[in-house]
């Protein structure tokens, strides 16, 4: 009767009644086996293999012949090809190695492997190593060794462990296991056309024996990992031939089944040697001496010493459970085996020694503070360095170091502010704190609000800075401070402590005048706001959707007078002298004529299209109307300081030298503009619409400035006021100058190509009499 099992669950062999006393002898069989095999080795020991452990690397599955009081354990790794294929498959699903190395995966395997070939070592008798071929896998010597180290470190373990156990007996604890085993080796395979086995047999043991004698895993001297018998056969070379495999389980099944021997068996065991007496015989030579004298392979090194025998047990069911379970808690552990990951070992050393070398190709020649663009360069270089010199599985864990410390090094002390200005500049100076205003090293030239004197101006990094601070500091200096302005609207505190509006809180408040907004936005029919606020102040800039009572803290935007409307000469255009900066033949403004009718309900002029300059329109029905000839202008001004005027929405104007500008002003008057605008100049910048030139007739007439910016699509519409246009003063020259940033709400708007300044900036009212 033999009872089936799998390791470490030994209940159904604890409750077999010969367990206390049947004295066993312990068979374990490892080694490889080929694809389609189901992990079979040793097939005439009749295994048949369970489905249940499909899922686990390794895996001890065996059975127990109580007739024979013979164990048999065998061991399935991922030495055996189908089950190597079946991890492979999992390994493919389980995100954790999606990145892993081959040779992170095939330690695990190795070490996986040995410390299961440990265990078996030190609870058999006998261990049987198959190979599928018929020569000598040579990398088994490299398991043996590592075996033999990892069994010298374990051992004061092991046998700690056994003697605080009181079930196991005091020399068994002393020895830390039943025997030295001996190794037979099993070759499924013989070569073709072998006419004396025997001699093939003899001539592969002397091989083996010599190959483990020169590599020092067996000793005369004992202590060794395992035997191999000094005047007995170790070798046994199969002259089975191949059969499908599981053609050759149903058989022996079947056999198994047959009367006498039917129901004598469990799986996934049979109880026959069938097809191959040779091994029968083979295995049994050593049955019987551990039957009768036991294994001792210990001779003596020289002629007078005597070598005391080796310690041999034949333990009960019982007490071999309990060693079994002790040696497999110690034993089989997730842990690698470091002599066998050599080529780990070998990528780990060879980072090791490029990983300085990789840092000193980042930190040469750097200078006192960099960039994240120059960081990241000299990161580059030094992952090119590790990457052609370094080599194998470590190489991303030392990669991930060498970024590590390179981030480390940048950022102690070495790290650049980079904090972007209004113009999306990086600041150049180290990282700083809040109290050092940030400086990005760029330079630009840019006109005062009345556009006589150009002035250099830092990269503003603050809105004020772009729109408020440089302009008075230009003003002072053209003395334009001292002209007629039109003051708009701008918060005045009241008290010492004001601060920033929080706009959710206002936005309740503001419901009521969202619609108004909306209107206003549509007929620009003025808004009715509450008193303005005292105490808080708008954030950013003026737009239609800015709550109600609330003004910004500075005014972005400027309207200043230049003078009388005799400034202005068409036939010379705008002086060199008193407007620097214009590129040849743009210094001109533009000629509207306007067809106005008086005492007329509508309040917004009534562009004629078709009047004829110099002539009086037509009267139409019974209302009396005149042509008002206006001078209209709109400014762009690149960075480095040159200007022009556009003559249409997408063309500049250039007026031919000695002759009258022919361009007129309609298109200007009513058509959306660009905000920005290709600059003529070598540079290929974009020029900014930054002024609009007004001059005022003597008629009885008001001229209007109404200018609204998007400065982006889906934006807020940014305005000067929310008071309606804002009049001009007649026979005058007027300019506007428009922000040079727009920010609303603290979100900043930089340059876009959709930005624009919407039509119906420039009007004519009737004077009121």
């Amino acid at each position: 009767m033999k009872s089936s099992f799998i390791f470490p669950n030994l209940e159904n062999l604890c409750e077999l009644p010969g367990a206390p006393s049947d004295k066993i002898i312990v068979i374990s069989i490892i080694g490889k086996s080929p694809l389609r095999k189901a992990g079979l080795k040793v097939k005439s020991v009749g295994r048949i293999p369970l489905t249940s452990y499909q899922n686990v690397e390794c895996a001890i599955d065996g059975s127990y012949d109580e007739e024979n009081q013979i164990l048999y354990l065998h061991v399935q790794t991922l030495l055996d090809t189908d089950i190597l294929i079946r991890y492979y498959k999992n390994l493919e699903d389980n995100p954790e190695y999606e990145n892993a190395h081959f040779f992170s995966i095939y330690d695990e395997v190795k070490s996986s492997f040995a410390r299961y070939l440990l265990f078996l070592f030190y609870v058999s008798h006998i261990v049987i190593l198959s190979h599928p071929g018929y020569t000598l896998d040579s990398s088994y010597m490299q398991y043996f060794k590592a075996v033999d180290n990892l069994s010298q470190k374990m051992v004061d373990k092991i046998k700690d462990a056994l003697q605080s156990n009181d079930e196991i007996g005091s020399d068994l604890a002393a020895n830390g296991r039943f025997c030295t085993p001996r190794l037979v080796f099993y070759f499924e395979k013989c070569p073709k056309n072998v006419q004396n086995l025997k001699k093939l047999e003899h001539n592969l043991e002397d091989k083996i024996y010599h190959i483990l004698r020169k590599t020092r895993i067996i000793s005369t001297m004992g202590g060794s990992l395992f035997a191999i018998p000094l005047n007995d056969e170790f070798v046994h070379i199969s002259q089975e031939l191949a059969t499908d495999p599981l053609d050759s389980m149903v058989k022996g099944l079947l056999q198994d089944c047959q009367p006498g021997g039917a129901m004598q068996i469990e799986v996934p065991y049979s109880s026959q040697f069938h097809r191959e007496g040779r091994l029968k015989k083979f295995l049994q030579v050593y049955i019987q001496q551990a039957r009768t004298k036991g294994f001792d392979d210990c001779v003596s090194s020289g002629r007078h010493q005597h070598s005391p025998p080796s310690y041999f047990e034949l333990p009960t069911l019982k007490e071999w459970i309990d060693f079994a379970k002790i040696l497999h808690s110690i034993t089989i552990k997730n842990k690698l085996v470091s002599s066998l990951c050599i080529d780990t070992r070998f990528s780990e050393q060879r980072c090791l020694k490029v990983l300085p070398l990789a840092l000193a190709r980042y930190q040469e020649g750097l200078p006192s503070h960099y960039a994240k663009s120059g960081h990241e360069a000299r990161l580059n270089m030094a992952f090119a360095l590790l990457k052609t010199q370094a080599r194998g599985p470590a190489y991303p864990q030392y990669a991930q170091q060498l970024e590590l410390e390179c981030q480390a090094f940048w950022e102690n002390g070495r790290q650049q502010c980079e904090a972007a200005s209004m113009m999306g500049n990086p600041c150049k100076l180290p990282k700083h704190g809040s109290d050092k205003e940030h400086f990005s090293g760029f330079v630009y030239k840019s006109a005062c609000d009345c556009g006589r004197k150009i002035c250099p101006r830092e990269d503003p990094y603050t809105i004020k800075q772009a729109n408020y601070t440089f302009y008075q500091q230009a003003a002072k200096e053209c003395q334009c401070s001292k002209l007629e302005r039109l003051t708009l609207p701008v918060f005045e505190p009241s008290v010492k402590e004001f601060k920033e509006a929080n706009l959710k809180e206002w936005e309740d408040t503001a419901s009521e005048s969202s619609d108004n907004a909306e209107n206003y936005a549509l007929c620009d029919l003025p808004r009715h706001w509450s008193a303005p606020s005292t105490v808080e102040y708008l954030p950013g800039m003026l737009t239609l959707s800015s709550p109600a009572g609330l003004l910004p803290e500075f005014q972005s935007w400027s309207l200043v007078c230049l003078g009388a409307s005799s400034l202005y000469s068409h036939n010379l255009g705008l002086s060199e002298s008193h407007h620097p900066g214009f590129l040849s033949s743009t210094n001109y403004l533009l000629p509207w004529d306007v067809t106005v009718y008086p005492n007329s309900k509508q309040n917004w002029p009534h562009v004629n299209k078709y009047a004829i300059r110099g002539r009086r329109g037509r009267q139409t029905g019974s209302l009396p109307q005149f042509t008002v000839k206006v001078f209209i202008g709109v400014e762009y001004e690149c960075t480095s300081g040159h200007r022009f005027m556009l003559a249409a929405p997408d063309r500049i104007l250039k007026a031919t030298p000695g002759s009258i500008v022919k361009d007129t002003g309609h298109k200007i008057a009513e058509s959306d503009l660009p905000l920005y605008y290709p600059c003529p100049c070598r540079g290929g910048k974009l020029a900014q619409l930054l002024r609009l030139h007004v001059v005022t007739p003597k008629a009885p007439v008001s001229c209007t400035l109404n200018p609204k910016v998007q400065p982006a699509v889906g934006s807020p519409i940014f305005v000067s006021t929310l008071d309606g246009p804002i009049k001009l003063t007649q026979s005058a020259y007027w300019i506007m100058r428009l922000p040079y940033v727009y920010v609303a709400d603290k979100q900043h708007y930089s340059q876009n190509p959709s930005a624009k300044l919407l039509k119906g900036v420039f009007g004519i009212t009737e004077i009121d009499q």
